[in-house]
C-alpha cells in the first residue's frame, strides 16, 4: 500500500504517518524502483493500534514500548488508568471550586482559604478512592479463592474431571492449563493456579476449585484488608443485629456493655484503613 492507501485505510493523515515513521513506530519499506514507501498490513495494525491508544492518552513513549513489546499492553494500560483516575479526581476538586467561586462576590474572595479548601478536597477524595480501589480488589480476590460449578456428567473418572473442567473454560471464554491429572487435579485458569475436588448431592455432581495461593491474589494493605473481611463476611451484621436488639431492650446493662466492648474493637478495625 502506498500512503495515500493507509491514510484512507487507518484513518491517520499522511503527515501523521510520515511523524510515525520518523519516531520509529511504523518502519514501511521502499520500493527499489521509485524509492516510495510501501506499507504493510502489519504497518496498517500499527497505525490503528496508535491511533487508539493516542485516543486514550497514551504517549508516543508509551506506545513505541508496547509496539516493541518492550512493555505489556495490560501494564501500561494498567498505569496509565491510574494516572486517569488521579488526574478525575484533580477535575473533580476544580469543578467543585469552580462551583463555588461562581457563587461567591469578588470582594469576599479569599485565595489563600480557596487553596487550602481546595487541598483538603484532593487529600480526601485520594485516601476515599484508595480505600473504594482497594476495597474493589478485595472483592475481585474473594470471588477468586473459591467457586464451584455443576458439570454435564458425573466425573467418574479423570478423563471425566478434566472435560468438565475444559468445559467450564470454555463457557467463560477463560484459558486453561492442567498442570497435574486425577480426581484432584491442579490446574491454571488465565494464570491463576487452582486445585478441584468433587462432592455429590441429589443434583449430581458439584465440582469444588480452590485457589491454590490466596494470599497472594492482592496486594492490599494487611490491616485494611482485615476490615474489609469484617465488612464482607457476616460478622458486622451480627454485631449491629446486636447492638439494635440491645437497645430496643433499653436494657442499661446490655448497651453498656456493647459500648465498652463492640465499639474500641471497630475503632481499632477501623484504624486499619489509615
Amino acid at each position: 500500500m502506498n500512503i495515500n492507501e493507509m491514510e484512507h485505510l487507518s484513518g491517520v493523515t499522511s503527515q501523521n504517518i510520515r511523524f510515525y515513521e520518523k519516531k520509529g513506530l511504523i518502519c514501511p519499506t521502499r520500493n527499489s524502483s521509485n524509492n516510495y514507501r510501501n506499507y504493510s498490513d502489519k504497518d496498517l495494525t500499527a497505525l490503528k493500534t496508535i491511533r487508539l491508544l493516542r485516543k486514550l492518552g497514551l504517549s508516543l513513549e508509551d506506545i513505541g514500548k508496547i509496539l516493541s513489546e518492550e512493555m505489556s499492553l495490560h501494564t501500561t494500560l494498567e498505569q496509565h488508568l491510574h494516572l486517569l483516575e488521579n488526574r478525575q479526581k484533580e477535575l473533580t476538586a476544580s469543578i467543585g471550586i469552580c462551583k463555588s467561586l461562581l457563587h461567591t462576590a469578588p470582594e469576599s474572595f479569599d485565595v489563600d482559604e480557596t487553596l487550602a479548601e481546595m487541598e483538603a478536597i484532593e487529600q480526601n477524595g485520594g485516601k476515599f478512592m484508595s480505600i473504594i480501589q482497594d476495597y474493589k480488589k478485595f472483592v475481585a480476590a474473594e470471588s477468586k479463592k473459591h467457586f464451584s460449578f455443576k458439570p454435564d456428567s458425573m466425573v467418574l473418572n479423570s478423563s471425566e474431571f478434566a472435560e468438565a473442567l475444559y468445559q467450564y473454560a470454555d463457557e467463560n471464554q477463560l484459558n486453561l492449563v492442567i498442570t497435574k491429572q486425577g480426581m484432584y487435579p491442579a490446574f491454571e485458569l488465565d494464570g491463576t493456579a487452582y486445585t478441584a475436588s468433587r462432592s455429590f448431592d441429589r443434583f449430581g455432581a458439584t465440582i469444588h476449585c480452590t485457589l491454590a495461593e490466596p494470599d497472594n491474589l492482592d496486594n492490599i494493605p494487611a490491616k485494611r484488608k482485615r476490615i474489609f473481611r469484617f465488612i464482607h463476611g457476616p460478622y458486622l451484621l451480627m454485631i449491629l443485629t446486636f447492638l439494635v436488639m440491645a437497645i430496643s431492650r433499653q436494657s442499661i446493662g446490655w448497651t453498656f456493655l456493647v459500648a465498652v466492648v463492640l465499639f474500641p474493637y471497630l475503632w481499632w478495625m477501623f484504624s486499619g484503613f489509615r
